[in-house]
Formats: structure tokens, sequence, C-alpha cells
């Protein structure tokens, strides 16, 4: 018995998957126009935060001092939370580099760029959704001669996790 996905249908259509950047962008549109009278809402909201910018990643002096600029434990700007969560990222780079480099790709793509382009701010939105970076993880800890390894890192995100809920619920940045 072979398990696969079927030759007829949606996939052997290439046409729908090229359409799909499209389609989303356009279903993203119109939902925002429902909502909010509005389909550039979104993008405009973006403005007023006036932190992210393509030029920020070519300017690598200012993200390399943005990396030394710490203020807080975890505020909207000059978090130590996020120096430390892109540390996570560079540790997860060489593993994924021998792994394989697509997973670098997915990895420059999800998470160095938007630490670039918003030199930190907001970093662990962005570290949150760069899954390579949690296979780098897995498998780092799958090699672990002892079990302490995994458990630490469960109880460490498991932690983290309830900090930030209890920081979103009092109404402080949890982002």
């Amino acid at each position: 018995m072979q398990i696969g996905v079927p030759e007829s249908g949606f996939l052997k259509t290439p046409w729908l998957l090229l359409a799909a950047p499209g389609l989303g962008w356009t279903v993203y549109l119109a939902l925002m126009w429902q909502w909010t009278g509005d389909p550039w809402a979104g993008i405009e909201a973006q403005g007023y935060w006036g932190v992210h910018a393509i030029s920020n990643l070519w300017d690598v002096p200012k993200f390399v001092k943005g990396f030394f600029e710490v203020r807080a434990w975890h505020e909207f700007t000059g978090s130590v939370l996020d120096r430390l969560g892109f540390l996570l990222v560079l540790y997860a780079l060489p593993v994924l580099w021998r792994r394989g480099r697509d997973l670098v790709a997915w990895t420059l793509m999800l998470a160095v760029i938007p630490a670039m382009s918003g030199t930190f701010v907001s970093f662990l939105r962005f570290a949150s959704c760069a899954f390579p970076v949690f296979l780098a993880g897995a498998a780092v800890l799958s090699t672990a001669k002892w079990r302490w390894p995994l458990g630490g890192a469960l109880t460490v995100s498991v932690g983290l996790h309830l900090i930030l809920l209890w920081r979103f619920l009092n109404y402080q940045w949890a982002g």
C-alpha cells in the first residue's frame, strides 16, 4: 500500500500553487476592507511604529550597535530576551547548515531578516515562527547522552511561556 498525494486534484494543477500568494494577498486585503473599511489599514498601522524598514537591512553597524543596546529584561526596544532569542537562532545556524542548507535560507528569512529590519524590536514574535530553529533544537537535544538537557529545555520553554502570558494578561509588553 502506497501512501501519498493523489495524482489528480489540487496539486496536479500548478496554476493554483502559483496563484496562492496573490490569492492570499487578495483575501488579506478583502478582510481588512470588510473589517475596517480600508484595505490598506494594516499596512498603514505598521507605519505608526516606525521601526521596521528595508533600509535597516544594509545598515549593519546600526544592527550590531542595536544588539548591544540592552535597556530592559523585555520591553518594546532594548530587550535582553530578544537578544537571547537571537543568540539561539545564531546557535541553530551551524546545526541547520549540516542538516540542510534550505533550512538555513528559511531561518534567514524568518528570523535574521526581521531582526535586522527592526533592530530586534519584537524579535520573539518572529523567532517563534522560525520553525527550523526548533528542528535544530530537536536535533541537538536528541543526541544528548542524558535526559536533563531535554527536561531543562522544556522547563525553560514552559516557564518563559507562562511569564510572557502573565505579562500579556497584565498589559505589559509580551511581544
